[in-house]
């Protein structure tokens, strides 16, 4: 199957299609937008968007790769899609470095000058984006955004659907939970429960007044 259909038609939709046409081999359909309908058919990345959700083509007939930022959305679709028998492939850039004995699981996306060392584990619709790094032995869950140059060292857990903001570091053996969100630039050195806000170097928790 060489055919893709990307869902989603924002800025992280362009860099997924940047990535598959630097490696090759895939034709990109179309994309999906299914918060603006009005955009059907104008011209996007290099193609088109197609329109909503019903302008996805059957199961079978392309692969769907899901490039839109809301963590615990890309989770639930990611599986419903899955469940309708749709192929969601792990995309990793040309320029990208996956260890021997890493794992990717389905529909999870690798970006550039990223890498994931040996025996780490990303979860499905994960993204791994622009100069991540994830070193050897980190469980990362599904669905969970790690943006541009984060830095997981060796050990670390990730809890489904948590963010994790650009230029973040987290120290060795730190396990943060599920539905977290990390601010831009923090240092986690501890760890942090499910759902946990936090920022800061050291980052620590915020709660609302």
């Amino acid at each position: 199957m060489d055919r893709i259909v990307i869902w989603g038609a924002g800025g992280h939709a362009k860099v997924v299609a940047a990535t598959l046409r630097r490696l090759g081999g895939w034709h990109i359909a179309g994309f999906i937008d299914d918060s603006d309908l009005d955009r059907a058919g104008e011209p996007f990345a290099g193609a088109h968007v197609l329109g909503g959700r019903d302008a996805l083509p059957a199961p079978g007939t392309v692969a769907v790769h899901l490039a839109f930022g809301h963590c615990e959305a890309r989770g639930r679709l990611g599986q419903e899609l899955a469940a309708l028998g749709h192929v969601l492939p792990a995309i990793v850039d040309a320029s990208a470095v996956v260890a021997e004995g890493a794992v990717l699981e389905p529909g999870c996306f690798v970006g550039p000058m990223a890498v994931v060392n040996a025996d780490a584990r990303v979860g499905a619709c994960t993204i791994v984006n622009t100069g991540v790094i994830v070193e050897h032995d980190c469980t990362v869950g599904t669905a969970v955004h790690l943006a541009p140059r984060a830095c997981l060292a060796g050990h670390v857990q990730v809890g489904d659907f948590t963010f994790i903001g650009a230029g973040t570091a987290v120290r060795d053996k730190v396990r943060i939970g599920r539905g977290c969100l990390i601010g831009l630039g923090s240092v986690v050195v501890r760890d942090l429960p499910d759902g946990a806000r936090a920022f800061g170097n050291p980052a620590s928790i915020k709660t609302s007044s």
